[in-house]
C-alpha cells in the first residue's frame, strides 16, 4: 500500500512539473469551434482524460457483454443438470 502512495505521489509530481513547463498558450480549432489562449498542458491533459474515459467505456461495454454471456451459459448449464428440461440454443458473442 505504501508503494502505491509513493507511485501516486511521483505521478502527481510529474504531472505538476509537466504542467508548469508547458504553459504556452495555444489556439485550438475543431470544425467551426475556436479557443484561444488555452495552456498547452491543459489541452494535453484533457486529451488524455478524454482517452481514458473512452477506453473505460469500451472496457465496460465488453465486460457487460461477457457478464451477460456468463449468465446465459450458467442458466444453460443449470437447465442441463435438471432432468427433462429443454436446452436453450447457444448464442455467439458477436
Amino acid at each position: 500500500m505504501t508503494l502505491a502512495y509513493i507511485l501516486m505521489a511521483l505521478v502527481g509530481a510529474a504531472c505538476a512539473v509537466f504542467a508548469l513547463q508547458n504553459m504556452d498558450p495555444v489556439v485550438i480549432r475543431f470544425i467551426g469551434w475556436r479557443v484561444e489562449g488555452m495552456p498547452l498542458a491543459l489541452v494535453i491533459l484533457l486529451s488524455v482524460l478524454g482517452g481514458l474515459i473512452f477506453a473505460s467505456c469500451v472496457g465496460l461495454l465488453r465486460h457487460w457483454k461477457l457478464r451477460s454471456r456468463l449468465r446465459q451459459l450458467e442458466a444453460q448449464l443449470a437447465s442441463q443438470e435438471r432432468p427433462g428440461a429443454p436446452t436453450p440454443p447457444a448464442r455467439s458473442l458477436e
